[in-house]
């Protein structure tokens, strides 16, 4: 007996498009690029030596002003750098988790089983699982390295971890999911005329929190809850691709310099070829992100669009919120409860590399090292080389890119949201060349 299909509206791509992003995987893989046996290489050697597992620029410290972290032997910022490579992949694994889910839901009601666009969610659903194995591989080796007992499981950039986040609700974050009554009112909702701009409402005057929780819900478990053509005419495949690719940005600005200038350091070869490995494969999911994401989002109905783009609006000032801060300000908005990613981060390293018993010599309260760095003079301004000349071009790339989704969605910033970091955002555009300093609004 031959099984027929259930009928299912599936949406069309553009052929080229489908067919550059097979081609593109296809020449990928034509020879094993599994980054598993990297992660397991790297493993089992540990930290050894004086090399680097990324550029010391790129971390959250001030390594060339505070007089405790000048201190430090060559091996010891290796041991550093270390604990930034772990810190770094282990938000990028928690986050691609959440890719694993989200993917497969969108290709499941928005395309025809195993048609070409089906398979190309499908594919960076595989690649998405053999990166979190390979970097919990790296994070476990670390924490074996320095004993400690930091768990691999954290928050990552779809649950709300993004630029800077008041404490109190990333404290609330809860990575576990479980059907509550809040999720069915949000169903309930969707599937109601005019139920999007409620929900939106409901989100604005909820806070950072709420928003954020709703938001998670809907680019992963509501899709798998509802009927593929709610899904569609809901646009909810595009929202996920469309945050997917918010977040594909803050992660390629930061990977891609993760071992500039390698005619400066001596990098560990192990290291940089994982990060080599998955720049090469995001940068394939780049292009799905915004190509297939906005096509989605233009096959949504038009309360949907308009939900989405505010929802993208909205997303996208959080994380300028926080990239477009420097380290002064960043320690003030710590004072005042607001934690920034970045900050987040540099207590992370420094807590994971105060532990490795090569830097028994260098023990010190993090809270009091961090407080003197808040006394020192820091000047309004980034200079045309080291970590100056990377943060200019990080900010660059950054706002070149939100400025493409801003133009395709055709929406404008909140200039009274961001105050003087849009401003930044403007400067940055503009400059030609970043030959000279850039003096900061």
């Amino acid at each position: 007996m031959t099984r027929t299909a259930a009928p299912k509206k599936s949406v069309a791509l553009n052929n080229k498009l489908t067919a550059i992003q097979n081609r593109l995987f296809e020449r990928a893989h034509a020879e094993p690029m599994e980054l598993k046996f990297l992660g397991i290489a790297l493993s089992n050697q540990g930290i050894i030596g004086n090399a680097l597992y990324a550029n010391p620029n790129m971390m959250p410290l001030p390594l060339q002003r505070c007089e405790h972290l000048k201190s430090l032997s060559s091996r010891q910022v290796a041991i550093l750098t270390a604990c930034f490579f772990a810190s770094f992949y282990k938000t990028v694994a928690n986050s691609e988790s959440q890719t694993l889910v989200s993917n497969m839901a969108a290709a499941e009601k928005l395309f025809d089983p195993y048609s070409d666009e089906y398979m190309i969610l499908h594919q960076e659903t595989s690649e998405e699982m053999d990166h979190i194995w390979t970097f919990r591989a790296a994070y476990n080796m670390v924490a074996r390295e320095t004993g400690t007992s930091e768990p691999f499981d954290a928050p990552g950039f779809f649950r709300g971890v993004v630029g800077s986040i008041p404490q109190r609700d990333y404290n609330s974050i809860d990575t576990q999911f479980t059907l509550t009554e809040e999720h069915l009112r949000i169903l309930e909702l969707l599937q109601k005329n005019g139920g999007l701009q409620v929900l939106l409402n409901e989100m604005k005057q909820g806070g950072r929190d709420f928003r954020y929780r709703v938001q998670h819900f809907l680019i992963g478990d509501a899709m798998r809850l509802l009927p593929s053509n709610e899904v569609l005419a809901l646009g909810l495949g595009g929202l996920w691709l469309l945050i997917r690719y918010i977040a594909n940005v803050d992660l390629k600005q930061a990977e891609s310099y993760l071992f500039a200038d390698q005619e400066k350091f001596n990098y560990e070869p192990l290291a940089y070829s994982i990060n080599q490995g998955h720049l090469h494969d995001e940068a394939r999911h780049f292009t799905t992100s915004f190509d297939i994401g906005l096509a989605l989002y233009q096959a949504a109905s038009p309360e949907a669009q308009a939900f989405i783009r505010e929802l993208t609006r909205m997303t996208i000032e959080d994380y300028i919120k926080g990239q477009f801060l420097i380290f002064p300000e960043m320690l003030d908005a710590d004072k005042k409860g607001i934690l920034t990613v970045t900050l987040h981060s540099c207590k992370q390293i420094l807590t994971m590399a105060l532990s490795h018993p090569e830097l028994s010599d260098k023990q010190t309260n993090i809270d009091d090292l961090m407080a003197s760095w808040g006394q020192m003079e820091w000047p309004m301004k980034l200079p045309p080389f080291g970590a100056g000349l990377l943060t200019q071009k990080r900010w660059r790339y950054i706002a070149q890119q939100y400025e493409r989704i801003r133009k395709a969605m055709n929406f404008d910033f909140d200039a009274s949201n961001l105050g003087n970091l849009l401003q930044r955002y403007h400067d940055i555009l503009a400059r030609e060349n970043l030959t000279d300093v850039f003096t900061l609004a």
